[in-house]
């Protein structure tokens, strides 16, 4: 059980090494290795539960260079509960690749570098030290570059170098942190309730971190990258952007205030009030600009720039109920902007429609895929009994008892701004004025793209609402244990 998160975080890149050398062309063999990959990943995140019901922490005395700059795992609560959700969410990705790029070019880098990416992503979550978490979120910004270019074209080339020029001053920012945390603490490990008191350099560190970990969350305003990268990317790697890669800034910040930093030394340097100011923008720029766009991966980008704000409020409002709330958006968002965008695509491989003007009458043509399409829409908004509603009612009821009675304002109008940009969407394509649709009369079809597409679009959806039915919910189950272990 202690070497699980060892073998959770090699496992992709071990078979990404098999692939490599066993796999020349792109093949049933390179489909079925990063398939096993995936699925065996995620099978050993499950075999961690366990351990975050109990409470226990999972780890092996297996340490990787030399202190200060040693490397070695362990997984508590928290690491868990974000591992489950990222391996479960590269599996659904890889799952929807094969039928995505069945006709595209560069398929094995693409899969080894997915692998690579997976590797990463979890050694951000399941690395022990703040040394391991560098250097797993320079190779995830490295593997992630290749991955927003993989189409090669104008638009994916200007996307990628503005997405690595953000992601070189991220890595900068936080390896200054890192730097200055040894230096005022000689150790760079978690504590829960943190070690680091309030000093000018502690008060600069902490900047450091929330610009590093800002500008992966995709945070106003350092978000500038994410709305071209999300539309460049290929669909599947747009899921893993937005549902999982922004977390980990989350997942960064969330280390930095409970785990580095003393509650005490967090208001001391304004921190707490900065990120709330910060997150109440976020959410509200991200809606009003997701209202201005046609291009529908462009609007989902931007609608995850305001969805991150959510969980940026949670972690701002420094509470136990807070960050319960926070960590149910995690879950919650990255089913449903999973979902979203794995809808997106298949729209895309089959009609070659990419603006949301072009999408009146596509419910008739791809029913089962703009039926997940309504069901994430639904859940974003935050409509009962979807997993959205969850979080924002936990998030509004955390901002009541810190006495921030406004910020249900701000919940409400940000729902609002939601319905006002998906709704449309999903009326029209199910509902369209004859004039509008191509053949001028309503006939239903069925989809027509690959059923691995349809299959992994339609789990995400599924999630979306399913757990409200379960005896626990076990998403606000999990979440309630951390939140409580923390605080």
């Amino acid at each position: 059980m202690n070497l699980l998160p060892v073998l959770t975080v090699f496992t992709p890149l071990v078979f990404t090494f098999v692939v490599l050398l066993c796999c020349r062309k792109n093949g049933f063999a390179l489909r079925a290795l990063s398939l096993a990959a995936t699925l065996l990943t995620f099978l050993f995140t499950l075999l961690m539960i366990p351990a975050l019901v109990s409470g226990r922490t999972l780890g092996a005395d297996v340490r990787f260079f030399a202190f200060p700059f040693s490397v070695s795992f362990q997984a508590d609560s928290l690491s868990i509960f974000f591992a489950v959700i990222f391996a479960g969410s590269f599996l659904a990705a890889m799952v929807y690749s094969f039928g995505y790029l069945a006709h595209s070019h560069a398929r094995l880098r693409y899969y080894t570098l997915l692998l690579v990416c997976e590797c990463a992503i979890l050694g951000v979550v399941l690395t022990a030290t703040l040394v391991g978490l560098f250097l797993f979120f320079e190779l995830m910004a490295v593997s992630s570059y290749v991955l927003i270019i993989h189409e090669e074209d104008e638009d994916a080339m200007f996307a990628g170098s503005k997405y690595l020029f953000m992601t070189i001053i991220a890595g900068l920012a936080v390896f200054f942190g890192l730097a200055l945390t040894y230096y005022l603490s000689g150790r760079i490990d978690y504590l829960a309730g943190g070690y680091i008191g309030a000093s000018p350099l502690a008060k600069l560190a902490l900047f450091a971190f929330l610009l590093g970990f800002g500008v992966k969350a995709g945070m106003f305003p350092l978000h500038i990258w994410l709305p071209d990268a999300h539309p460049a990317a290929p669909a599947a790697f747009s899921a893993l952007l937005s549902g999982c890669m922004i977390k980990t800034g989350a997942y960064g910040l969330i280390r930095v205030f409970y785990f580095l930093y003393t509650p005490e030394a967090v208001q001391a340097a304004g921190a707490d009030r900065a990120l709330l100011w910060l997150a109440v923008i976020t959410m509200l720029l991200g809606s009003a600009m997701a209202l201005r766009q046609d291009n529908l991966k462009r609007r989902l980008a931007y609608s995850s720039i305001a969805q991150i704000g959510y969980i940026l409020l949670g972690i701002s409002l420094g509470s136990e109920h807070a960050l319960f709330g926070a960590l149910i958006h995690v879950f919650a968002h990255a089913v449903m902007k999973g979902t979203l965008f794995l809808c997106a695509g298949a729209i895309i491989i089959q009609t070659g429609k990419k603006q949301i003007s072009e999408l009146y009458g596509i419910g008739l043509q791809m029913p089962v895929t703009m039926a997940a399409f309504a069901l994430a829409s639904l859940s974003m908004v935050g409509i009962p009994p979807f997993n959205g509603f969850f979080s924002k009612w936990h998030l509004a009821v955390a901002s009541l008892e810190t006495g921030h009675g406004v910020l249900v304002a701000v919940l409400i109008a940000s729902s609002l701004l939601n319905a006002l940009y998906y709704f449309p969407v999903v009326i029209n394509a199910f509902f369209p004025r004859e004039e509008k649709t191509a053949a001028g009369k309503k006939q239903w079809l069925r989809d027509e793209v690959p059923r691995g597409m349809l299959y992994a679009t339609t789990v995400l959806a599924v999630c979306c609402v399913v757990f409200a039915f379960t005896r626990p919910h076990w998403p606000l189950y999990f979440a309630r244990q951390i939140a409580a272990g923390i605080f």
